[in-house]
């Protein structure tokens, strides 16, 4: 009991919530902890993630990680204590995955091998720490130790932490369990194949749309890559339910504000798509109506970059409202564009291009969005074009790459699980835990 009470003091002496993710102790670790009075203040959670998929499921390891390393494995461990990190109310997490016993593993890892790891959030950042040790005796004492081992570890990697003396093996480790985590989250694969993500994503939106009882799908067309290669997956999903004998028809929309200064690449997209039907829904009026009654009303902006900067936003929201409207009209289901390098950056307005029915393109990156647009038959004009949002009417047609302070090559890199510049990685990690709140339903109270 002297190590647990000596755990317990420490973690509410340093206002410390553990989150706990066990495959080879399988909640001992928590079980043991709350043998103390009081100990609960410091417990938010204990997760029991035994399979591969429940590893995935609740904490985001990556198959491939899995595949790569093998279950006992640091990588593994690592990205457990990433995933309840950042899954949960905690602000340090400890989870382990080993070999208890009575047989070794299938990769003939010895019995009473375990792997560790340990992370903590400190000062808006991140840190993660790992080991590997092989304890002596039956199951259920590989089990106690192993439990053990791990709180007693807890305050030496937490000292580490708040002092900053992490190692660069150390530092790279943990930011490549930050990495693998995020990517894990946002449902990135690393090599896709063209015509099986094709078919999947179609066969996505008929199954949606045979589920929902919705007869058509309604998609914005901007001239980009996003929304091209959206267009024509759903053109696709719309007749193959046609050749099933369903009702079913897609809408696209072109939506700009005022006169669209790449209007021929969407002119383009449309060729290629060739869309059932096509709207025209000009967004400037309804736009500067809502920006002049903001104005009216009392609202005062810093300056006129502020202004244009709300007035974009509002371009984008005017643009979903617009197309809710049209599929509440004909029974339908709004599509959206965001992919992978999107979502990771909260490169989105929330309740604007971020508000749909249906995302498929999730879980891609921008390389590999480009990649099914080269398979689909896309102009070569539209599926390497620099994208934009072109929401700022002081910076029209300024470049993604130019606000985001980021390439996407960088950002594709990161997704990949490649290595990135220390810029790069902290520009997209700090970015997407800055935007955590557009990838989430609205915050309610506990």
């Amino acid at each position: 009991m002297e190590l647990l009470n000596r755990i317990t003091d420490y973690l509410i002496d340093n206002e410390l919530r553990l989150a706990t993710a066990e495959s080879c102790t399988a909640g001992l670790i928590i079980s043991e902890l709350t043998r103390v009075p009081g100990s609960g203040q410091s417990i938010d959670c204990g997760l029991g993630v035994y399979s591969p998929q429940s590893k995935n499921r609740y904490l985001g390891v990556s198959y491939d990680t899995i595949e790569r390393y093998g279950l006992t494995s640091e990588a593994v461990a690592c990205e457990m204590a990433a995933g309840a990190l950042n899954n949960n109310d905690a602000n340090v997490a400890l989870a382990n995955t080993g070999i208890a016993g009575p047989n070794p593993g299938d990769d003939d890892t010895p019995i009473g091998t375990v792997c560790f790891a340990w992370a903590f959030r400190h000062s808006g950042d991140h840190y993660h720490y790992c080991e590997t040790r092989r304890f002596d005796g039956e199951r259920n004492e590989v089990r106690l130790a192993a439990a053990h081992y791990a709180l007693e570890r807890l305050p030496h990697y937490h000292r580490l932490c708040l002092e900053s003396t992490t190692t660069p093996a150390e530092k790279t480790r943990s930011h490549q369990a930050v990495q693998r985590a995020i990517v894990t989250q946002l449902q990135t694969r690393t090599d896709i194949e063209a015509q099986h993500e094709m078919e999947r994503r179609r066969d996505f939106l008929c199954r949606i749309m045979n589920e929902s009882g919705q007869t058509t799908l309604v998609l914005g067309i901007s001239g980009g890559v996003d929304s091209t290669v959206a267009g024509r997956l759903a053109q696709l999903a719309v007749e193959q339910r046609r050749d099933e004998g369903e009702q079913a028809t897609f809408i696209a929309m072109r939506l700009p504000y005022g006169v669209q200064q790449d209007a021929d690449d969407a002119d383009k997209a449309l060729a290629f798509i060739q869309p059932d039907e096509v709207l025209d829904v000009n967004i400037q009026g309804a736009s500067d109506a809502l920006l002049e009654s903001l104005d009216s009303g009392g609202l005062s902006f810093e300056d006129p970059g502020q202004r244009d900067f709300v007035l974009g936003n509002i371009k984008a929201r005017q643009r979903m409202v617009a197309q809710y409207a049209v599929a509440g009209t004909r029974s339908g289901l709004v599509i959206g564009t965001d992919q992978a390098a999107e979502a990771l950056m909260g490169f989105f307005t929330k309740y604007g291009d971020g508000a749909c029915d249906v995302a498929p393109l999730t879980g891609l990156t921008k390389r590999q969005v480009r990649l099914l647009g080269q398979h689909l038959g896309a102009p070569e004009s539209l599926v390497n074009k620099a994208p934009t949002a072109d929401l700022e009417s002081l910076a029209p047609q300024k470049l993604d790459e130019v606000a985001l302070g980021v390439s996407y090559e960088e950002i594709d890199a990161f997704l990949e699980n490649l290595d990135v510049s220390e810029r790069a990685f902290d520009t997209i990690v700090n970015t997407y835990r800055r935007t955590e709140h557009k990838r989430q339903l609205p915050i309610a109270p506990d």
